[in-house]
């Protein structure tokens, strides 16, 4: 009975540990250039059901091929715990995906003569760091909003209704009007039908 209390206590601890590892790749990233150029990425880092992180990205500015021999832009990521960097993918021209396994903490991009390489070995061309996703983060409470919503949305204005014009009000009148007298003639003409109508 005394082991039940200690080992809920141990699969709590150990739950909250690694909920905090798993949520340490989920992010943003923003990669800038590492030199005069305006490369820039924006990639963003989930972790699916099956364990993988999925990664996309979007570059802007960036320039292919980079020079005469060199025509590969190759995207890597900085282990979590710490070691050498591992390859995600080339960056073909700008927009993609990839599935990853470990976790990381930045990425960066290198420029390669050969889109094969194993480790870095070109000049790193753009890097950044995680971002965490705040909103995800966040415990929000009901009725309380965000700081990053407030005064974001505007509220939909309710129609305004016009009063009808003296002239829309006249014109409604006499077709009113014109509906009563048709139906008063057409009752008429029915009654003065049936009345002459020889027996």
């Amino acid at each position: 009975m005394k082991l039940l209390p200690k080992s809920l206590a141990g699969s709590f601890i150990l739950l909250v540990l690694s909920f905090k590892l798993v949520s340490a790749t989920e992010g943003t990233f923003e990669l800038r250039s590492t030199d005069k150029n305006n490369y820039k990425c924006f990639a963003a880092s989930l972790q699916m059901q099956d364990l993988n992180y999925k990664i996309i990205f979007s570059c802007r500015n960036i320039v292919f091929p980079v020079d005469e021999t060199i025509y590969s832009y190759i995207l890597w990521a900085n282990p979590e715990g710490g070691g050498n960097a591992f390859k995600i993918g080339p960056i073909s021209l700008g927009r993609g995906e990839y599935k990853v396994k470990p976790a990381f903490t930045s990425l960066f991009i290198t420029a390669e003569q050969n889109p094969n390489v194993k480790n870095p070995a070109g000049k790193v061309v753009m890097k950044g760091s995680i971002k965490p996703i705040t909103f995800l983060e966040k415990e929000i409470t009901s009725g309380e909003e965000s700081n990053e919503n407030v005064g974001a949305a505007s509220p939909t204005p309710t129609p305004q209704t016009q009063k009808p014009s003296i002239r829309d009000r006249i014109l409604s009148g006499l077709k009113r009007a014109g509906l009563a007298t048709g139906l008063a003639l057409v009752t008429i003409l029915g009654l003065v039908f049936v009345l002459t109508r020889p027996k």
